[in-house]
Formats: C-alpha cells, sequence, structure tokens
C-alpha cells in the first residue's frame, strides 16, 4: 500500500499527522508499504536531540517514510549522507525505514513509477536567514 502525503514541516504536524487517530490506516501496515512525504519533511534540521527523537519516533512506525525534499530543508545535512541506489533511484538511507527520495529519480513502488520532483521558489525566504531557517 502507498500513502502520500505533503509538508510535515518536523515536529510541527508530524505526531498529529501520523497518529492513530487521524490515521488509524497506519496500525496494518508493514515496512513493506509506504508513506510518502513529498516536500517540506523537515526531520533532518539540526540535528539536535529534538530531530532525533522525531526520527527515532518515525522510524519505529510500522510502515517505510519515503520523502521528497521540498524548500524549507536542512540540505548540508541531508547532502551529508552517504548515496545508494534503491528501487531504481538514488536515495539518502536516512535510517532503515526513513529514505530520502533525491530530485530527478524515477523509484519503482508496487509496479508503479514515481518521479522525485523536489523543491519549489519560497515564499517566505526574505524572511528567513540562511543557514538557520532557510
Amino acid at each position: 500500500m502507498i500513502y502520500i502525503t505533503g509538508d510535515i514541516h518536523g515536529s510541527i504536524s508530524v505526531a498529529s499527522r501520523f497518529n492513530s487517530r487521524n490515521f488509524p490506516e497506519g496500525r496494518t501496515l508493514t515496512k513493506q508499504d509506504y508513506v510518502i512525504i513529498v516536500g517540506d519533511f523537515g526531520l533532518l534540521w539540526a540535528d539536535d536531540a529534538e530531530d532525533r527523537f522525531w526520527l527515532k519516533w518515525l522510524t519505529e512506525k510500522p510502515w517505510t517514510t519515503l520523502f521528497i525534499d521540498g524548500n524549507h530543508e536542512n540540505f548540508d545535512l541531508l547532502e551529508s549522507y552517504p548515496v545508494s541506489e534503491w528501487n531504481g533511484g538514488r536515495v539518502h538511507h536516512i535510517t532503515p525505514s526513513i529514505i530520502h527520495l533525491m530530485r530527478g529519480q524515477v523509484f519503482e513502488l508496487e509496479g508503479k513509477s514515481f518521479f522525485a520532483f523536489g523543491g519549489a521558489a519560497s515564499h517566505d525566504k526574505e524572511y528567513r536567514k540562511v543557514g538557520v531557517s532557510w
């Protein structure tokens, strides 16, 4: 099974989005099922205790989480992970069950092709600081 959602912006909405009340289907999934976050994942931001807590929390969910980066990511941290091949395209394995689908790659999942087309122009760029909030 494949589920797709957008922008969790890190700890802002990860718990509410994926709790069993709001996503009851999640209880029946396995690591062979996928939840794809299409942009603004945000759990690789400061590489601090809060990020690690939520990465562990998400890793312990019964499904495999895939994400495509958006315009609100820490790209320096994201690019520090080793690149490998997975299901036809290049990825960063963040944890055993959190995988970053790199831009411009095509992936095969459950007999379907998915093109990772990440990023966008930030509408709030003038309010952000490079390396801090953007």
